[in-house]
């Protein structure tokens, strides 16, 4: 605004005068301060939400045609007439196309586009072919309340209901605009210009642009508001649909906190699952309810996390109330709540299907009828026992063993005795063993034993003698009193082989050698011959 002071005789005027370059300028600064806002919410938000993109290059083609006209008197007319005029009619077509994809509405804008070359087209006129800056300006007011109107129709009425509330207050700006430029079009109407100047044009178009520019930011500010309002919105459902799949879980989902276990929540399924009752777990540790029973697994769970990592289906065990043991199959990753990391952890109940499991690997590495461990995993036993004995120097003694006379027991008695009497050796020959020792059957009354940590020699006759003198003690089956001996036949480690089957076919070779030789007794490899 200028203050022009008129001095007359005998009296003094003063007259304002709205300075419409300034206006212009003005309204250049703050369309480039809303292009950085939106700029702001397109960077942050331009792959979640569709629009702001276009959002972002209708304000920058708007602060570009500002820029054309604030520069009238220094570049062409047509420039800073058409150019930028047709730069403002886009931008608001841009705008409009970008609030419809916001609001998931995709259609064509044939209409538009040919508004916007016939204003175009008439704005060249009026500039070029006949001045007139009335003409100008009502063909921008008749165009911006039609682009703005549809904008405004699609927030208040288009849009689904869900969104309508988010939407209001934008449509309602839109709605600002359209108002405005019909009042500025029936001013021009009834009282046109009597300058082509545009920066002369008057107070109306004074109070026009001053109202454009209090509606531009408040438009900004709508926007953001409805980007981040349907973003709360969204961010509610999320944590409604959460909610419901927390609490509607049949996997126990508990969480807690990461630095002290304290539990925040807990479903249904925990519930039912571990048997504690809300106002007994919530509040508490989960170190005070002893739920895990390793502490160690626990541990390393909250390790892991801790490292930013997730857990995902581990095995462990936990502990009911009752006191029940189950095993559950365990999920967890951190989350933060409130500024606090947590831990969202699902557990579901795998018992049943762990212990078949288990059964399905015992039955595939163990003898059906003795429980004792078969060829596969007594082959597996040496691989560790023989890099245990490397690494701690030491040997390592393989035994064949066969009961002497056993076909006679089957023959004599029947296999249900002869079955009876093999469980019942496996049960002795248990009774000798070790930790870091080894028994398996291979078949029949076959014996295959694996002694880890033998030294010497010496060391090898103790065990054999022990053996002998444990199957040497009467089998008590049924009404049967059965004297059964044993023959073993043993072959050493490193001395006589370092690969199982050489030791296995040694060991065979020396068990042969003491059952030729009167059986209940052991022979030692040591290379033998054919004859021998």
């Amino acid at each position: 605004m200028t203050i022009v002071i008129i001095l007359t005789e005998g009296a003094v005027s003063v007259t304002m005068v709205f300075d419409i370059r300034t206006l212009i300028i003005l309204n250049f600064i703050v369309t480039i301060i809303n292009a950085g806002s939106i700029a702001i919410i397109w960077h942050q938000y331009k792959d979640r939400f569709e629009g702001i993109s276009l959002w972002l290059a209708s304000t920058i083609l708007h602060a570009v045609g500002l820029f054309l006209i604030a520069m009238r008197s220094e570049i062409p007319a047509f420039v800073a007439s058409v150019i930028a005029n047709a730069l403002l009619l886009t931008g608001a077509v841009v705008l409009l196309m970008g609030l419809e994809r916001f609001a998931g509405i995709k259609r064509s804008h044939r209409q538009n586009y040919f508004l916007l070359v016939i204003f175009a087209v008439a704005v060249n006129y009026y500039t070029v072919i006949d001045p007139s800056m009335t003409m100008r300006e009502i063909i921008m007011s008749v165009f911006i309340m039609i682009i703005k109107s549809q904008g405004s129709w699609l927030l208040l009425k288009k849009v689904a209901l869900n969104l309508r509330p988010i939407t209001r207050i934008t449509g309602l700006v839109l709605g600002g605009y359209v108002v405005v430029s019909l009042v500025r079009g029936i001013l021009l109407m009834l009282f046109p210009l009597q300058t082509n100047d545009f920066f002369k044009s008057g107070f109306a178009d004074s109070m026009a642009i001053t109202m454009y520019i209090i509606l531009s930011i408040c438009l900004t500010v709508s926007i953001i508001l409805m980007v981040t309002r349907r973003l709360l919105g969204e961010v509610q459902a999320q944590e409604e649909k959460f909610a419901a799949a927390f609490h509607s879980s049949p996997h126990g989902i508990l969480l807690t906190k990461l630095y002290d276990g304290a539990i925040i929540e807990v479903n249904d399924g925990f519930v039912n699952l571990l048997g504690y009752k809300y106002d007994e777990a919530i509040g508490k540790r989960i170190i005070d309810l002893g739920i895990w029973i390793s502490e160690e697994d626990r541990q390393t769970v909250i390790d892991k996390l801790s490292q930013g990592y997730e857990v995902r289906g581990a095995e462990f065990q936990f502990r009911k109330k009752s006191g029940e043991i189950m095993t559950g199959l365990f999920s967890a990753s951190t989350l933060t709540l409130n500024n606090a990391k947590c831990i969202l952890s699902n557990i579901s109940d795998i018992t049943e299907s762990s212990q078949m499991k288990q059964q399905l690997q015992v039955m595939a590495t163990h003898d059906y009828l003795t429980g004792l461990p078969n060829r596969r995993l007594f082959f597996d036993r040496f691989e560790y026992a023989m890099a245990n004995a490397q690494r701690k120097k030491t040997g390592l003694v393989l035994m064949s063993l066969d009961l002497d006379n056993f076909k006679t027991i089957n023959d004599e008695l029947g296999h249900d005795i002869g079955d009876a009497v093999l469980v019942v050796a496996a049960a002795r020959l248990k009774r000798v063993l070790r930790k870091v020792d080894t028994v398996a059957r291979f078949g029949g009354d076959e014996f295959i034993l694996l002694f880890g940590e033998i030294n010497s020699k010496e060391e090898a006759v103790g065990l054999v003698q022990k053996i002998l003198q444990e199957l040497r003690q009467p089998y008590i089956i049924e009404e049967h009193r059965l004297g059964l001996t044993a023959s073993i036949g043993v072959a050493m480690y490193p001395e006589n082989g370092e690969e199982v089957d050489d030791l296995i076919k040694k060991s065979d070779e020396a068990l042969y050698i003491a059952k030729k030789q009167g059986r209940n007794n052991f022979r030692f490899y040591t290379g033998f011959t054919n004859h021998e």
